[in-house]
This record gives C-alpha cells, structure tokens and sequence, in this order.
C-alpha cells in the first residue's frame, strides 16, 4: 500500500502549488512519487509547466509522475450504465413508460469527486508507488464524495420502493438479475467509499493537510472542514496559511503614512493578524500542526517550485515521514498491504501479486503486481504486514 498525503482547501487558496511541491520534494528524497489532481481547473498542468492533459500518466522528472483525473467522464459512463440498469428493471416491463425519469435519478452529490477517490482507491492499494500525493477539487465536492454512501443508499431505497410498486401490479414481472445486479453495484460503491475512509483514518499511511488563506471566508471553509471531518473520525495533520504578508518592521512600516504603496501593503498585514491569531486558536484546540508560507516575490511555478518545497519543508514546518509499501528484511521483504484478510495472494516463480476477494478494486484482472523477485513463500504478521521470504 502506497502512503497518500491529502491536500485540500477552498479553490484558489494555493492548494495547487503547495501539493505539486511537495510531490517534488519527496521526489527528490528518492520516492517513487505520483501527483494527482481531481481539480477540474488543471491547475497542476500550469503549476508544473508540464501539459498532461485529461486521464494521461506523464512523467515530470526523476521518481515524479503526474496525472490529472478526469472523473466527469466517469461519472459519465456510471450514469449511463444506471440508466440502462434501470430501464431494464422499469422501462422495459411498462410500455410508453418515459425512460427520461431516470437521468436525475443515476446522479448523486458528490459523484463525479467520488470517481477521483475510486482512481486514489486503486494507487493507495497498489504497490506501484511509494507516495501519492492528491490534490482535491475544493473543499465542499471532497467532502461530499465522501458522504457519497449516504446518497447513494437514499438513491437505493428510491430504486427499491419502484420495484415494490411493479411488483405489486400482477400483471408485469422483472427480468430475473436485473435488480440484484443494478443493486450489487450500487452497494459495491459504498463499499469503496467505506475502504476508503477506513485507509483514511489510519495516520500511519495518511497524512490530511488543509490549506487556507488569512480571510472570513478562509477561516470559515477550514473550520468547518475540520469540525465535518472529526464527525467522520478522520484526523487532520496540519494546516497550512497561505500567501501571509511577512512582518517588515517598524522601520518600514513609518512609511506607509508617506507612501501609499507602503500604506497597502501595510493595512493588509494589520487586516491578516486577526485571522492568523485564531487559526493558532484553532490548531491548539484541535491539536494541529500551524505551517505559514509568506507570500512570495516570484510565480510560483515550474523551476521555482523547488524554492516552494524548501520553504515547506525546512525544520519546524511540514513533516511526515511516509510508510514504504515494500521494504527489505534479512530474509526477503516486507509488503504493507491493507484488509489483509480479505487479499488473496499468488506467489508463482519467484512472482508475488494480491488482490481482494468481496471488492475488486484494481485495474484490469484486479491484481496488484508486488515488485519484488525470488519470491518462496508470504506469511502474515500483523493487520497490515505481510512478509514475502527469499529463503
């Protein structure tokens, strides 16, 4: 399992430039490192100076890849299997019935942000990189993706009650399969979202870091994020204020009376110090870690986000140290995999892979290729752990 650093905030916050260099910075530590963004604007695209385009893996530099997803799409191709699912269980039993009915019905709150997760889902269960770094779309679409569960189970008693309903009308009868079939994916998207709130509460391979700004509106969208996210028993790490005016001194702040430039920027200072005091309100209440980045002379884009990153990353500001997915031992390796008692394992000609059995959520034939060779034999040894002997 790969360990995943979660940005996210309030569009326009910075959010963007702060995920990308920090994937160049442990790209940098030697991590095989992968960027993903759901944000519909491409922010990525133009923070890198690197065109990737919708849905494509592209390779930025050493141990750093990028992709932007494009879960529109997705949800696209969701609702259309939904629709037809649902004219085979209704539209087909009652002539003249309109079909149309459905198109509201086969989308959800959150839906087109949830198919980003289920993209996350599928890297953090994967072996493919060390770290993944994710930047959101803003804040409101992350948190309802992951209230999906409760939208959908709401969409699945609608789907049932109409069922109940024909049912009842002795003259029509369901095509046998078409409902258990309809419900099996609905329920089977639950059960993705669930995974993954559940990987997002374990501290040891998530890290949670909103990013704001020193505003009303910036403050408020954080609160709020914080106070939603404790209700679902999901810990954030720090958060970080973006774009502060530094603290010129005294000596330069005299001028501002005689010159108006000096008196802007010094009014926006003052206006800031407010909102920055009850953001260390904040995170002393809710026990995190307070990380500011000064707004800065230069676009932070391209070559100078590796300034962005030393920023970020220098002693007393941002720190995590990401748990391996493989690591080496004195007898083989050792392979953190998640719900190890619902994986099932191959170990075939020195070859490891695992996949799970109740949700296939991978790529493909669902397995998970582990990169190790000379494989003998795997055993257990704690919830997460599995050890892979060469001996």
């Amino acid at each position: 399992m790969a360990s995943l650093m979660l940005f996210t905030g309030k569009g326009g916050v910075g959010k963007s430039t702060i995920s990308a260099a920090t994937a160049l910075h442990h790209a940098k530590e030697g991590l095989r490192t992968i960027l993903v963004s759901s944000d519909p604007a491409h922010s990525t695209d133009d923070t890198l100076g690197v065109n990737i385009g919708n849905g494509i893996l592209t390779q930025v530099t050493d141990n750093l890849w990028a992709k932007n997803i494009n879960a529109e799409a997705n949800a696209n191709v969701f609702a259309d299997e939904m629709k037809k699912g649902m004219e085979a269980m209704f539209a087909k039993q009652i002539p003249g019935f309109d079909s149309e009915i459905f198109t509201d019905m086969t989308s959800f709150p959150g839906m087109d942000e949830f198919f980003a997760l289920d993209e996350i889902l599928k890297l953090v269960q994967s072996c493919d990189y060390d770290i993944i770094i994710f930047d959101t779309a803003p804040t409101g679409h992350t948190l309802k993706a992951l209230n999906a569960p409760a939208a959908i189970r709401t969409f699945l008693l609608r789907i049932l009650r109409m069922k109940a309903k024909i049912d009842n009308l002795k003259s029509f009868m369901l095509k046998k399969g078409d409902t258990p079939k309809l419900i099996a994916h609905l329920e089977e998207i639950c059960a993705k979202v669930e995974r993954l709130t559940l990987i997002l509460r374990n501290p040891k391979f998530v890290n949670i870091n909103l990013v704001s700004i020193a505003s009303e509106a910036g403050f408020q969208e954080c609160f709020r994020t914080i106070q939603f996210l404790k209700k679902m028993e999901i810990p954030v790490s720090s958060l970080i204020v973006n774009n502060i005016m530094p603290n010129f001194g005294d000596k330069e702040w005299v001028l501002a009376e005689d010159h108006p430039s000096v008196g802007l920027v010094h009014r926006e200072y003052l206006m800031q110090q407010p909102y920055l005091q009850r953001y260390r309100e904040l995170c002393s209440e809710e026990n995190l870690k307070l990380v500011g980045l000064s707004r800065l002379p230069f676009e932070p884009r391209a070559e100078k986000l590796g300034e962005v990153a030393k920023m970020l990353w220098r002693p007393g500001s941002l720190s995590w140290e990401p748990t391996l997915p493989v690591t080496e031992t004195d007898t083989g390796y050792r392979v953190q995999v998640p719900f190890i008692g619902n994986a099932k394992w191959s170990v075939k000609k020195g070859k490891a892979k695992y996949r799970y059995e109740s949700f296939n959520f991978g790529q493909g034939d669902g397995w998970y290729e582990v990169p190790v060779e000379d494989v003998k034999k795997k055993r257990k040894i704690s919830e997460d752990t599995v050890t892979l002997t060469t001996e």
